[in-house]
């Protein structure tokens, strides 16, 4: 007995083949053209592929359907939130008068209301969602989505990582709850933390499932250690080789004996600063989001100089060049800072 059309399109849409899945429907909808659960089913599949026209229209005739128009109006505010938050908001409030016992259907409302800016009705409606939610993968959708919420909020950022951190007690290995207990941890100034917080994402998940958005936030972390630390090693070796050994050893074997140990000093910094790279799954991952930042490449690139300029006036005894380094590295340590500044997460 062939399978039912519909049943087989749930089945690629679980595995992530929505093309396969719009085949199917589109035979489902070719002996019933007005078949509700079909019609709904080819509106979420149709958004899957990115149609968003063609979506609309499936979730607008779901709608005229009585028994499906939670659904279909909940997905209808997915859709238009693109184009018009403000139609978005008055589908996804729909939903929720329909069927305000749905913990999903608060969700899409707390989120267009975060987006909104309408941070304290968002705030309602997520916890609302939380009461609400009937399956861990439902709380822990609600808990993100709060966290989300009070991540944009200066005051809240604290509440953000105490959020994040319920989620993750409950799906430790999720790479989207990973991902947002990195944020918070960023914006509350937990910056060591959401390092930690990063690697263990990382390695625990492959790299097709790893988010883009933690993966560069990773990179970029650990490079801003790099460069800082490195930063600091150029403003105490020159401290160290004209304010001491100079005088102690005379010009030309002190800044040799200087640059000597700021060398060193380059290289215990990198020891520490890239000590989690000797794990190669993380070093695998990181590789391929450093190459799409070109800040980070140059970042290493930095310290990498420096080390060299300080073999360099060891062997020569070109003393200027110590002094130089720390505007070279100062100028890329605040390149850094403005561009991780800049590193925005996505909707969460």
């Amino acid at each position: 007995m062939a399978s039912d059309p519909l049943d087989q399109a749930r089945r690629y849409l679980l595995l992530g083949e929505p093309q396969k899945a719009r085949l199917m429907l589109e035979l489902a909808l070719s002996a019933q053209p007005d078949h509700g659960p079909s019609l709904l089913l080819m509106a979420i599949t149709r958004t899957e592929i990115g149609d968003a026209e063609g979506a609309e229209r499936d979730a607008r005739l779901a709608f005229a359907h009585a028994e499906l128009r939670a659904d279909a109006a909940s997905l209808l505010a997915r859709i238009t939130m693109a184009r018009d938050s403000t139609e978005a908001l008055g589908w996804a409030s729909e939903a929720v008068r329909l069927d305000p016992g749905r913990s999903e259907f608060r969700l899409v409302l707390a989120r267009i209301l975060r987006e909104r800016r309408q941070f304290d009705a968002a705030r309602q409606e997520a916890e609302a969602a939380l009461t609400t939610a009937a399956s861990d993968d439902e709380r822990v959708q609600a808990l993100v989505t709060a966290s989300s919420i009070a991540v944009a909020q200066v005051p809240r950022r604290e509440e953000a990582v105490r959020l994040a951190e319920q989620a993750a007690r409950i799906d430790p290995t999720s790479p989207q709850v990973g991902q947002m207990l990195a944020v918070a941890q960023v914006v509350s100034g937990r910056r060591a933390q959401a390092i930690l917080t990063a690697r263990r994402v990382l390695r625990e998940n492959p790299l097709a499932r790893v988010p883009p958005y933690l993966a560069q936030l990773a990179t970029a972390l650990l490079v801003r250690r790099l460069i800082g630390l490195a930063t600091i090693v150029t403003f105490i070796t020159p401290f160290l080789t004209f304010g001491m050994l100079a005088d102690a050893l005379g010009a030309p074997v002190g800044s040799r004996v200087g640059a000597g140990a700021g060398f060193l000093l380059i290289l215990a910094v990198c020891s520490i600063a890239l000590g989690s790279l000797r794990d190669r799954a993380f070093l695998r991952t990181l590789w391929q989001f450093a190459r799409q930042r070109p800040i980070e490449v140059v970042g290493a690139i930095t310290v990498a100089v420096i080390a060299a300029a300080y073999l360099v006036v060891v062997v020569t005894g070109f003393f200027p060049l110590i002094g130089l380094l720390p505007l070279v590295a100062l100028t890329v340590w605040t390149v850094h800072e403005v561009k991780l500044a800049g590193l925005r997460p996505p909707e969460l």
